[in-house]
């Protein structure tokens, strides 16, 4: 294939269209690039939405699973309550969906500091995973947003450093707290 003449007839081509023609066609690759970007941000609220929705339809379902007409009394409240927690055993999928959700969003998870507590006659442990990260801001939200995906799954603490006003990176320490129950 001889490229010099292919670079001729291109910027042949270019010549014709002209400066209008150049104009125009910017103008139409802009318009293409920029909905290709708003189709996938939406498209990412969507999916977002509907987690979202399956998260509603199953308080839904467990609440319609409760007798219809029948006054619970508190002991039997709060042992529903208990009840919807997952038990210790959840523990180690609940931090390799951390671990996925960061490499997820390319953040790398270098150390982590995981603290189990649990209080007299408390029946939910909290176990406390402190994660340093490293990344741009979106991502580390990103990550952060992703995590929360977990009912289970509150955030304690988030502090956010970055050296300079117009560096990209951001060093943030996370504090998530996992609540499980203590009584299967």
């Amino acid at each position: 294939m001889n490229w010099n003449l292919l670079r001729r007839i291109f910027w042949l081509r270019i010549q014709q269209f002209g400066g209008l023609g150049l104009t125009g066609l910017a103008l139409v690759v802009a318009a293409i690039v920029t909905w290709l970007v708003l189709v996938q941000s939406d498209q990412r609220e969507f999916s977002k939405l509907t987690r979202t929705l399956d998260a509603l339809h199953v308080q839904e379902v467990q609440k319609n699973a409760l007798p219809a007409n029948s006054a619970l009394g508190k002991e039997e409240q709060v042992e529903i309550f208990y009840r919807a927690f997952p038990t210790e055993d959840h523990v180690p999928a609940a931090l390799g969906q951390l671990y996925r959700a960061a490499d997820k969003h390319e953040l790398v998870l270098e150390t982590g500091e995981y603290a189990r507590t649990r209080t007299g006659g408390d029946r939910l442990i909290r176990y406390r995973v402190m994660l340093p990260v490293k990344g741009s801001f979106k991502q580390v939200l990103a990550f952060m947003d992703n995590a929360l995906n977990d009912p289970n799954m509150a955030m304690e603490n988030a502090t956010f450093k970055r050296d300079k006003v117009d560096d990209e990176q951001v060093e943030a320490k996370l504090s998530f707290i996992l609540f499980v129950n203590a009584k299967p």
